[in-house]
């Protein structure tokens, strides 16, 4: 069995948060930045927090880890877009590209949250610009009992939804002595887009995919699947991409 560990980042569509809930903004002389200002604060009154909704969510990173038979990492790259000339905007060009690829993958998907968040994402942007990916749907990456199509490590280990999990993939990574969150941390994305910091998105990205992939190898001598040998030669083979992003 092949892996491909992935996780994105993403922006918040202001547009889209204009026309649905202030269509009357450019009227009153609002901006987008107002618009997204306002629904952050109406967010934190209704929920405690200002999180967005799933649908307001532009994937501007995707990076993947291509892990082996005997559960070694042997790559980790950021996705790159096709040319925007042909998909309209580079949202849209990404989002084509991991579907384009996930359709020729045959292998199973691990995630850290996925099911809650990545992967509906790319669904809801996949519906926005028309994507086919038939062999998605009729794969089993969508039913949550198995780890066949998509294994999400978070699932997982909260037993499907048993428990919640204090401190999440921070405090999980840092559990089994990976560094965990350093410097940058998910709720600082969108500032670090406005600001042009893309590179140091994409560069966040990757360090997730490393880290969730070890954690997705200590699971799995967890649950038996490989033995301690199996384990200490695949962190072994693996070790230089924690290193590379130190």
């Amino acid at each position: 069995m092949r892996y491909t560990v992935f996780d994105i980042e993403t922006r918040i569509d202001k547009s889209l948060v204009q026309a649905v809930y202030f269509p009357q903004a450019a009227e009153e002389g609002l901006s987008d930045d107002d618009v997204y200002r306002r629904m952050q604060q109406r967010l934190r009154e209704e929920q405690g927090n200002d999180f967005f909704p799933l649908s307001f969510h532009l994937p501007i990173s995707i990076a993947v880890g291509q892990v082996n038979e005997e559960r070694a990492l042997t790559g980790v790259e950021t996705i790159q877009a096709a040319d925007t000339a042909q998909s309209g905007t580079p949202e849209e060009a990404l989002v084509r590209a991991f579907w384009e690829r996930q359709e020729r993958f045959s292998g199973t998907l691990v995630s850290f949250n996925g099911r809650n968040f990545d992967l509906p994402v790319l669904e809801l942007q996949a519906l926005k610009h028309g994507c086919r990916i038939p062999r998605y749907f009729h794969g089993k990456a969508r039913y949550r009992f198995s780890d066949e199509g998509h294994y999400d490590l978070y699932d997982f280990l909260t037993n499907y939804g048993v428990h919640r999990l204090r401190g999440g993939f921070n405090a999980l990574a840092k559990l089994i002595g990976l560094p965990g969150k350093t410097g940058i941390d998910g709720s600082m994305v969108q500032q670090l887009w406005e600001d042009g910091r893309l590179d140091d998105i994409h560069r966040y990205c990757r360090t997730d995919v490393i880290q969730t992939y070890f954690l997705f190898l200590r699971v799995e001598l967890m649950r038996g699947r490989i033995t301690q040998q199996e384990y200490d030669a695949a962190a072994e083979q693996s070790a230089s991409f924690l290193e590379e992003e130190a």
